[in-house]
């Protein structure tokens, strides 16, 4: 039977999120904000490791496995690090973070691996402003891709949009409209400061969660709460008549760390408690360890111990940008 992996606040930590990989195929401002993408480094996960960090996983009681990138699709043994968490490790819930561009190519090898649902990082409904959005993406690749996920039956689709003043505040409507006609879940995150931006720079853009409910409700009525489970990101809500669901969610101006049960893996394999704080621990050695289980089991264990009550949300210099981070 698994042991619990409890931190020192005795929030128990059963979602993992894995990151494949730092490259991306888009620039995002929030994301990359110079646009130079970053390199697979040295020492970048590797199938084996996955295996290995799986294995523990289960045994400290983790439920949930999300791999990330960067744009994880980019990652070739992507499908077979699905099979080890669906098929090997029997992980109960197995998902991916992608922006889609390259989903329906790879679709039916993700689903026959075990991928169980997916998440689509989605910024704008309108093609321009995607393109400006991501810095030069086609937005009929990610309709593609969302489509090929629907009719596979990966639903409610879920599409997450980080809102970020003057560059894609004005999709705030069209992103909502999404969910009239479609059992889709579209969620509104709050612009992080993860890109290193200028301070000033960053509240400039910054949208509250508020304002983006209060801008949607005018322009689709009141939105009323749906049940949401307690201890994920996202306060769902719907509006009268629409299909689907609108989510808010809101780290920076109501934050959520009291009831957080995630911890990363970066691609450089160093365990990451909190997002919103830089503190990492390698599993490098432990997993170059003769014997590297017991030692990665340790690793979880002392970062888990360490994960810190709550984030840094005011702007402060990061060691890393959100692509080097995960999702």
């Amino acid at each position: 039977m698994s042991k619990p992996l409890v931190d020192q606040h005795g929030r128990v930590v059963r979602d993992l999120r894995i990151s494949v990989t730092p490259r991306c195929n888009y620039a995002c401002f929030y994301c990359d904000p110079l646009g130079d993408g970053a390199p697979d480094p040295i020492g970048t996960i590797s199938v084996e490791d996955v295996d290995v960090i799986l294995t523990a996983a289960v045994e400290l009681g983790i439920e949930s496995v999300r791999f990330t990138g960067g744009e994880p699709l980019l990652r070739k043994e992507l499908p077979e690090m699905v099979h080890l968490a669906k098929r090997v490790h029997g992980i109960e819930d197995v998902a991916l973070t992608t922006n889609a561009s390259l989903l329906a190519r790879r679709l039916d090898d993700l689903i026959e691996a075990g991928l169980d649902r997916i998440n689509v990082s989605l910024d704008a409904a309108d093609a321009e402003a995607f393109r400006e959005a991501t810095g030069g993406g086609t937005i009929q690749q990610v309709w593609d891709g969302i489509h090929a996920a629907e009719a596979a039956g990966m639903t409610p689709i879920k599409i997450n949009a980080v809102v970020v003043r003057n560059i894609n505040d004005e999709q705030l409507v069209p992103l909502a409209e999404l969910t009239r006609d479609r059992d889709w879940h579209v969620r509104f995150i709050e612009y992080m400061h993860l890109n290193n931006a200028d301070p000033d720079a960053y509240e400039k853009h910054f949208v509250s969660g508020k304002e983006s409910r209060a801008r949607i409700e005018a322009a689709v009525g009141a939105l009323t709460p749906v049940e949401t489970d307690p201890s994920a990101p996202a306060r769902l809500f719907r509006a009268e008549g629409f299909a689907g669901a609108l989510g808010f969610i809101d780290p920076v101006s109501n934050p959520f760390c009291g009831a957080c049960s995630r911890m990363r893996v970066t691609s450089d394999a160093k365990l990451r408690p909190c997002l919103l704080t830089d503190r990492e621990y390698s599993m490098r050695e432990a997993l170059n360890a003769e014997d590297p289980l017991p030692a990665v089991i340790d690793a979880f264990l002392v970062a888990a111990h360490r994960k810190v009550a709550s984030g840094i949300t005011t702007p402060v210099e990061r060691d890393r940008t959100m692509v080097a981070i995960g999702g």
